[in-house]
């Protein structure tokens, strides 16, 4: 019994958590480092396979190299008495295929963010040239916080080179399968991306596009069916979540999104132009505490802080100051004489070719946020700067809810739609005499 004893040694195994094609899933105790972990151990008729053993094996020596936040990591590989089993990090929180069943549709702006980490993830494990192969609401874990950490990296493409049959392996993941998948073809990142978009509009919608009798008819239909649009089961669903939804489920790889984060960046624009009905957002921790703010829910400049504002105010200044020294040049150049009075069909504001640019790929996180109310930095750098901001409590002394430090540093020059861990002080090492009211927004 795999309950009895310690499993490689090392491993107490506790309650069982899931059970699918490749494995059954245990909450463990490493005995040896004193830690929570997770504990899949293969089928027997798996384990008997020594090819992909060893195509298992290789795949977890591979993603145990992935560091990052949304991604679950591999800790250790073994076998014990003929029983191969991988060690993976434990995270707190619920599947999001539970999430879903539990709550139905979620609200757009909590979909987006949900979806944007997802995003983030994909692209740093494409940049190692690791391509997950399931995404699926299953091999998602969302905590109370609505941080996101995604399971099962390198382990499908193991079952996919070996002999398993549909029935074994394509019943929990045919939903989700990418037409490149389904018709047997050569599987690339874009296949994640395909994988995303229809996990994307089932968070929103509640279900997912495609259903059948069997999944082989749900893998076709992925092959040749166009993925519907969101708002076509809810109307109250944006064109712009409706246009990253049908650009991620493109049927050709070519025409999805080149990337993770460029998707990531795209679900922000997407959800700030979202409108929002007072009232209609569930009052529970998973959207409360949610750092992509709700959508319509515009920056306040006077909640920022004064620094912030300073700021902006002097680049404002700059730029009277540098088109006024445009406008004297002008009147002083002999060349420019002839144009320099407007007649009535003749304007004197500049074209748009003069005065568009591109917007920009980076940012920079400024330093003003230190020491400043989370809310209203979430806020802006989620709305001005196009930014992913997730939430971490850190034992400090400064006034709870304030920010006190962010990952990557105040400064740092970063790419538009990437996270950023903003820390805020629990507030514990606070007077509680001086200590503001918590609900006073």
């Amino acid at each position: 019994m795999v309950d009895e004893g310690l499993l490689g040694g090392r491993y107490r195994i506790g309650e069982g958590i899931a059970a699918g094609g490749m494995g059954v899933v245990y909450k463990a105790r490493d005995e040896r480092l004193n830690r929570t972990v997770v504990v899949k151990i293969l089928r027997e008729h798996l384990a008997q396979d020594p090819r992909f053993v060893e195509r298992f094996r290789r795949e977890a020596r591979a993603v145990a190299s992935l560091s990052h936040p949304n991604i679950a990591g591999i800790f250790d590989y073994g076998e014990d008495e003929g029983r191969h089993f991988i060690v993976m990090e434990f995270a707190e929180g619920s599947d999001l295929a539970e999430v879903i069943r539990d709550r139905g549709p979620l609200e757009p702006a909590l979909a987006a963010r949900i979806a944007a980490q997802i995003c983030v993830a994909l692209d740093h494990a494409h940049a190692a040239g690791i391509i997950h192969r399931d995404i699926k609401p299953a091999n998602v874990i969302v905590d109370d916080h609505g941080r996101v950490k995604v399971t099962d990296f390198g382990i499908a493409r193991a079952a996919g080179d070996s002999n398993l049959t549909v029935t074994g392996t394509m019943l929990g993941t045919a939903h989700y399968l990418s037409p490149e998948q389904a018709s047997g073809d050569k599987v690339v990142p874009a296949s994640d991306i395909y994988a995303l978009g229809i996990v994307l509009y089932e968070m929103l919608t509640g279900e997912v596009p495609f259903t059948a009798d069997s999944a082989v008819a749900v893998a076709m239909r992925h092959a040749t069916d166009e993925v519907p649009a969101p708002s076509s089961v809810d109307p109250d669903i944006t064109e712009e979540l409706d246009s990253v939804v049908a650009r991620a489920t493109a049927k050709d790889p070519a025409a999805r999104w080149s990337g993770g984060r460029a998707m990531a960046a795209a679900l922000a624009a997407a959800v700030s132009t979202a409108p929002v009905v007072d009232g209609d957002i569930p009052d529970d921790t998973l959207v409360e505490s949610t750092v992509w703010p709700i959508p319509g829910d515009r920056w306040d400049p006077e909640r920022l802080g004064r620094k912030v504002l300073i700021t902006f105010a002097l680049l404002a200044l700059l730029t009277v100051v540098i088109l006024g020294m445009r406008v004297l040049a002008s009147e002083d150049d002999p060349d420019d004489a002839p144009q320099a009075q407007p007649t009535v069909t003749e304007s004197a504001t500049p074209t748009p070719e003069e005065t568009f640019t591109p917007e920009p790929t980076t940012v920079e996180i400024p330093e003003e946020i230190l020491g400043e109310r989370d809310k209203e930095v979430e806020r802006y750098l989620r709305d001005e700067l196009g930014l992913m901001p997730l939430i971490e409590e850190v034992r400090h002394d400064a006034r709870k809810h304030t920010v006190v430090g962010s990952d990557p540093e105040p400064g740092s020059t970063v790419e538009v739609g990437s996270q950023i861990t903003l820390y805020v002080s629990d507030g514990k090492g606070f007077p509680e005499d001086d200590e503001d009211d918590d609900d006073d927004d």
